[in-house]
Parts: structure tokens; C-alpha cells; sequence
């Protein structure tokens, strides 16, 4: 495997914090209509749409800045690390930052995080050929 290339890198950081950033205020807004405890075809469903979503913002992320098969499994790890540390300190703070949570919601939240940033890895590896990107 070959190293990413600094400029990659850089975006894959970036795009990882923004991503970040926008589905904390997503569910820091919606929560109550995203995680709805005792409703297990609600939960199914936000975790089957999940990796659609998240192999959507991968080949993104991918397609715009043409980024080579080589280099997708670091960009795919760089861009779920920064969200990952990210999400620790907002966990931490939960009371502040999700503070409409209760606790059933804050571990659906926590679960849901998890099968998110695991699919997220996935799609750095996974497919090897996908459509309108780079093959070498």
C-alpha cells in the first residue's frame, strides 16, 4: 500500500471534522426523531440506511478529490479517526452537547456511532472497483 498523499490527507481530515460536525448538530437537533427508543422498526431502519449513507459520503469524498484505490483505506481511516476523537469529547460532554438525550437514547447513540465509523473503515477497503473512480 502506498502512503496518501499529504494533500489527501489534509482533506480527508477536514471532510472527517466536517462530516462530524454536521451530524452532531443533526442529532443535537433531531434526535428525538432519529433515535426513538422501545421503536425497533425505527432503529432497524436508521441502521440499515446507515452504510448506504456512509459509502455515499465515501465515494464522495473519493470521486472529488480522485483520491487512488491505494490511498482509500488511509483516507477512509483518517476521515473516521478525526470524528472518532471528535465523538469521544462530545460523549464526554454529552449533558452539553446532546443535552435533550435521555439514557436510552444516549445508547442507541453510542451504538449507532460504532456501526457508523465500522462501516466507514469498511469503505476504504471495500469494493475494490467502484463506478467513476480511479482504479490504479
Amino acid at each position: 500500500m502506498n502512503n496518501i498523499q499529504p494533500r489527501t490527507a489534509l482533506y480527508a481530515l477536514a471532510y472527517g471534522l466536517f462530516i462530524w460536525f454536521e451530524a452532531t448538530l443533526s442529532i443535537r437537533w433531531f434526535a428525538d426523531w432519529i433515535f426513538i427508543p422501545g421503536n425497533s422498526s425505527a432503529t432497524f431502519a436508521l441502521f440499515a440506511l446507515t452504510p448506504a449513507l456512509v459509502y455515499a459520503f465515501g465515494w464522495f469524498f473519493y470521486r472529488m478529490f480522485a483520491t487512488p484505490r491505494d490511498e482509500r483505506a488511509a483516507a477512509a481511516i483518517l476521515i473516521c479517526a478525526v470524528g472518532l476523537i471528535a465523538d469521544a469529547a462530545a460523549l464526554g460532554w454529552n449533558d452539553m452537547v446532546f443535552p435533550d438525550l435521555d439514557f436510552d437514547q444516549q445508547r442507541l447513540l453510542a451504538s449507532w456511532i460504532a456501526w457508523a465509523y465500522g462501516t466507514g473503515l469498511i469503505s476504504g477497503l471495500w469494493p475494490r472497483k467502484l463506478p467513476l473512480l480511479p482504479q490504479a
